[in-house]
Order: C-alpha cells, then structure tokens, then sequence
C-alpha cells in the first residue's frame, strides 16, 4: 500500500515537473522500480532529475544515465555521492553496501521521492536564484512567504547551496530556540503532532 501511495505522487510530481521521459504510468514506474539500479530507464530518470537540480543548486557531484544493467555499480557509487553532498536524511539510501542501496523497490522510489520534494522546493524558490528561473518569478508568492517567515525569525540568507531539508530544519530549529522563550501555552496546539516527510507532500 505504501508503495502505491508512493508511485501515484511520484507519478504526478513528475507530470507537474514536465518530465517527458519513458517513466510515464504505474507499469513502467514499477518495473523501473523493481529492478532499480540495473534499469537503464530508471538510471535516466534519476539522472534526469539530478542535472534540473543542478540547474538550481551548485552540486559538485554528478549522476550519468546508464546504457546497460553492467553499469548499475557506477550509478550507485555516483549517487550515493550525490546524497552524502545532499546531507540526505535517509539512512537505506546512505549506509550499508553502496552497490545494493538502489536494488530494492522501496529504497528505489523513495530515492525519486527524495529528488522529486528537492526539486519542488528549489523550483518554487527560484526567484531567490539569478538567471531565466528567476525571472520568470516561478513560485514568487511562496518565496515571499518563506522571506518573511526568516525575516520574523531574524535567520539570515541562506546560501545558494542548501538543500530544502537542511533550509527547513534550521527553520525548525530557530522556531524551537524562539519558542522555549516565550510563556507557557503562548502558542496553541500544534494541528499536526507526526512528523511529515517528502512523501506526505
């Protein structure tokens, strides 16, 4: 069940993002997924989603697409990479034996999850970035809302290189230190009391 859940938002956030790839239904999602590292598709994919996250953040480590299933070892060295750079929060996509994260389907789409919720932050952030992105004022409104939050909470601005989980915990954090100076019951009860994750968004 979560699987699904996972690859009916994979599957839209990919749509809204433009991909015009092979990985375009719930067939061709699973069977990448499945065979995760040693899928040629499956490598583009995340290949795909690695160089627009480049376009929006200065990541020194690069990810190549596969030809051949004889490859997949290289990929996985490339991305696990990539997610040490990232400060990935995942410790299935970061720990263990580097040559076996990315052959299962559960590690596989939460992989695509990761990059597909870094991808949507960086993209509605945009305007903070100069260049076409910016000007084309793609997600203003949101980036104005997240400049006032750092402004109310007197955070300076973050680097070009930060990743959204890194920007929004140091949110947290600050949220956190400012809370623990104000009296008792100041803020109502939170709406939400678990912690969300890419995959809720």
């Amino acid at each position: 069940m979560e699987c699904d859940i996972m690859e009916n938002d994979i599957l839209e956030a990919l749509e809204d993002l433009g991909y015009k790839g092979a990985i375009i239904d719930d067939e061709a999602l699973n069977q990448a997924a499945c065979k995760g590292a040693i899928s040629p598709e499956y490598t583009k994919l995340c290949a795909w989603l690695v160089s627009e996250l480049k376009r929006f953040c200065k990541l020194e480590e690069n990810v190549e697409a596969t030809n051949s299933p004889n490859e997949s070892e290289g990929f996985q060295l490339e991305m696990s990479g990539l997610l040490t750079e990232m400060n990935c929060p995942y410790v299935c996509l970061t720990s263990g034996d580097v040559t076996k994260r990315l052959l299962e389907k559960k590690n596989c789409l939460l992989l695509l999850t990761y990059l597909l919720s870094e991808l949507e932050a960086v993209r509605m952030l945009a305007v903070n970035i100069p260049g076409k992105e910016a000007q084309d004022g793609e997600g203003s409104e949101v980036f104005k809302e997240l400049k006032c939050v750092c402004m109310t909470l007197g955070m300076s601005k973050p680097p070009l290189n930060i990743t959204m989980f890194q920007f929004f915990s140091g949110i947290e954090k600050k949220l956190k230190e400012t809370l623990s100076k104000v009296p008792p019951n100041y803020v109502g009860k939170p709406l939400l009391s678990k912690t969300l994750g890419p995959s809720h968004w």
